[in-house]
């Protein structure tokens, strides 16, 4: 008994947990939004303790942050903090790239041809960009499994919360040239050349950091010094989701 109510627990915590982050990750939260215990103790229909450790886990990976006297809010999103992991993963996905060229598998290969064809129109609907956004993030963990290097996938699996965001954001203004790009990555892998798949990879994540200038990311919260909460805007000065 005693472990069936232990599961239960562990059950609606991971819920609140997934529901929580999929909502901030997907920015149907935005930056700076308050993420209310109470509220979604309502919606989820379960007590706060389950939603509260739900909130550490994501405080722990910096989607939310607690404000003393405030409550819990979500994080800013950083356009230097982006661009440093558009790097890391131009370094580490550009050599998994070069072995991916080596190993990747033929099927895989002609399913993400068949995908990317069929994502291949002129106006693409709030629905086509969804779909886009999945065969984006199979077609960069296709690559990192056929390298096989398996510290690259765990290393690339902590960041990709901050990259759906990312790719939430931009996925709308860069539809046509993204698809492009994969696709220049998709030749390279089919033509197994090594140096081709890895400057295909570069180019992408390059092209990505530039778009970066385009969204007005907002500063995580801060305690204002005489009352209140503000949210500090980038000194970049980019544009808005809204604005791209």
């Amino acid at each position: 008994m005693k472990k069936r109510r232990a599961d239960t627990a562990e059950s609606r915590s991971a819920i609140a947990y997934h529901t929580i982050k999929s909502a901030i990750v997907t920015n149907r939260l935005s930056p700076g939004a308050p993420v209310s215990e109470e509220e979604w103790a309502r919606t989820l229909r379960m007590s706060r303790t389950p939603i509260r450790e739900a909130l550490n886990r994501l405080e722990q990976q910096r989607l939310v942050r607690r404000v003393r006297n405030h409550g819990v809010f979500v994080t800013g999103l950083s356009i230097d903090e982006f661009r440093d992991i558009c790097e890391v993963r131009a370094l580490l996905e550009g050599n998994a790239c070069r072995l991916a060229a080596k190993h990747a598998g033929a099927a895989d290969m002609d399913r993400f041809e068949r995908e990317f064809q069929a994502l291949d129109i002129p106006h693409p609907t709030q629905s086509d960009v969804g779909k886009a956004d999945e065969i984006d993030h199979a077609f960069h963990t296709f690559i990192l499994e056929a390298a096989g290097n398996r510290q690259v996938i765990s290393i690339i699996a902590q960041l990709n919360d901050m990259v759906m965001r990312l790719r939430s954001a931009l996925t709308p203004s860069r539809y046509a040239e993204s698809l492009a790009e994969h696709r220049a990555i998709l030749a390279a892998l089919r033509a197994r050349d090594p140096d081709a798949a890895a400057r295909a990879m570069h180019t992408h994540m390059e092209n990505v950091s530039r778009s970066l200038d385009r969204i007005k990311a907002r500063e995580p919260l801060a305690e204002s010094e005489t009352s209140g909460v503000s949210l500090r805007p980038q000194a970049s000065e980019p544009l808005s989701p809204a604005e791209l």
